[in-house]
C-alpha cells in the first residue's frame, strides 16, 4: 500500500500520551465504581413522603392542611374526622373514595394505602 499523502504519522511521544491517558481514566473509573459511589435507595419514609406528594398533597395540601381545589372544599388531615376516625375507616376513605375523593383502590397497593395512613398518622397529625 503506498504511503498517503499530507499524512503525518504519530510521533512515538504522542502515542505513549495517549496510551498513558487512557489507562489513567480507566483506573479512575474503576475507582470510583468501587468506592460504592452508587446513589442510596430511598428509605420507606422517603418514599411513603413522595407517594404522598404525588396522590394527597395535589388536594390536601404538602401538610395535609386542607385547601379550595375549584368549588370544593378539601378537608385538612389535621383535624375533624380525619384526625378522629380509626385507622379502618381512613384506610377505607382512601382505598374506596367518596365525598368527592376518588378511589385510590386502582392506583396503590393495600400496603402502599397502609403506609399512607401511618403517614398521615405520624407525620401529618403527629400521633
Amino acid at each position: 500500500m503506498p504511503p498517503r499523502e499530507n499524512f503525518a504519522p504519530m510521533p512515538r511521544l504522542g502515542n505513549f500520551a495517549l496510551t498513558l491517558a487512557a489507562a489513567g481514566l480507566s483506573l479512575a473509573a474503576a475507582g470510583c465504581a468501587a468506592s460504592g459511589s452508587k446513589p442510596a435507595a430511598p428509605s420507606d419514609a422517603d418514599q411513603t413522603r413522595a407517594l404522598f406528594g404525588r396522590n394527597c398533597a395535589v388536594c390536601h395540601g404538602p401538610q395535609g392542611e386542607g385547601k379550595q381545589v375549584g368549588t370544593m372544599t378539601v378537608p385538612s388531615l389535621r383535624t375533624g374526622a380525619a384526625l378522629s376516625d380509626p385507622d379502618e375507616k381512613l384506610f377505607k376513605q382512601i382505598h374506596d373514595g367518596g365525598n368527592g375523593m376518588p378511589p385510590s383502590k386502582y392506583t396503590l397497593t393495600d400496603e402502599q394505602i397502609q403506609d399512607l395512613v401511618r403517614f398521615v398518622r405520624e407525620e401529618i397529625q403527629k400521633k
